[in-house]
């Protein structure tokens, strides 16, 4: 939204809208997200990510204000009726609600690729050492130097 004249109270209601709205899909998104994560569906959850890049981008747009948006906030919220004040609170609290839980799962989301990758790492380094093993107790021949006798 990139502004550099204050918002009316009426436009500060329909941002304060817009913003719970990209942070409901977002926490949706998210969850869609943790379930491909957990299914191991990396290709679809490509394009999760890029939806929920679109949001982000859509989000941080639409609460890029000059005056920071909160400032702006505090200045209106006395000019609106009790109702439509009470209203857009809730949102804002809904909306903090929201982006504070998704951040949590992003977190588990993280901690849950981080630990696939280890996970892939450790079996990758047990097949390397197999392979290791395995050339040790052949010669250059193909022929194998363990002795069937011993």
């Amino acid at each position: 939204m990139t502004a550099s004249a204050l918002l009316s109270a009426e436009q500060m209601c329909q941002l304060i809208q817009r913003r719970f709205e990209y942070s409901r899909l977002l926490l949706e998104i998210s969850v869609e997200q943790e379930s491909l994560i957990q299914q191991g569906q990396y290709a679809e959850l490509i394009e999760i990510l890029l939806k929920k890049q679109t949001l982000l981008d859509a989000l941080r747009t639409c609460s890029d204000c000059d005056p920071p948006l909160p400032r702006q906030w505090h200045s209106l919220r006395n000019q609106l009726p009790s109702e439509e004040r009470s209203r857009c609170e809730s949102l804002l609290e809904q909306t903090e609600n929201a982006l504070a839980s998704l951040m949590d799962r992003e977190q588990v989301c993280t901690d849950t690729l981080q630990r696939q990758k280890d996970d892939t790492q450790t079996q990758l380094q047990l097949v390397s050492g197999g392979i290791a093993v395995q050339n040790a107790y052949q010669d250059d021949d193909g022929n194998s130097q363990f002795d069937r006798n011993f």
